[in-house]
């Protein structure tokens, strides 16, 4: 399906991939990752891939895509003084894993986060180079 090549520069891996498609709790997930393993092969984001806004959710999270697999976890663009600092992750599943507990003020992974709203606001279409 993929070759080794199309990994190497990745810090996700195709098994990581696989394991997450398999283990998808709803079509939501499942397409989520899908897309997501599909975004980081093929379509780099130099200008960042918005995908989720945060006026998508009442948190006011936003996620970003940068470069082809790098995940910016932010607050509240438009008061960024009024929020912590964004964080950028090398790799789609290690940002999974962060607690995102100073962002949106409970202890939880943004995993769980996304779950919690079935994936909605997740955006497919926002990578600001291909506009």
């Amino acid at each position: 399906m993929y070759s080794v090549e199309d990994w190497e520069w990745l810090s996700d891996t195709p098994e990581e991939f696989e394991e997450a498609i398999k283990n998808a709790l709803t079509p939501n997930e499942k397409e989520f990752f899908v897309k997501m393993r599909s975004k980081e092969l093929f379509e780099i984001a130099a200008s960042n891939d918005v995908l989720m806004s945060d006026s998508d959710n009442p948190d006011k999270l936003y996620i970003l895509r940068v470069g082809s697999d790098d995940i910016l976890i932010g607050r509240d663009i438009e008061h960024p003084k009024d929020s912590p600092s964004p964080e950028e992750y090398a790799g789609l599943f290690l940002a999974l894993k962060q607690n995102i507990s100073h962002f949106v003020g409970r202890n939880i992974t943004l995993l769980e986060w996304l779950r919690e709203r079935d994936f909605n606001g997740i955006k497919y279409d926002q990578n600001n180079d291909l506009k």
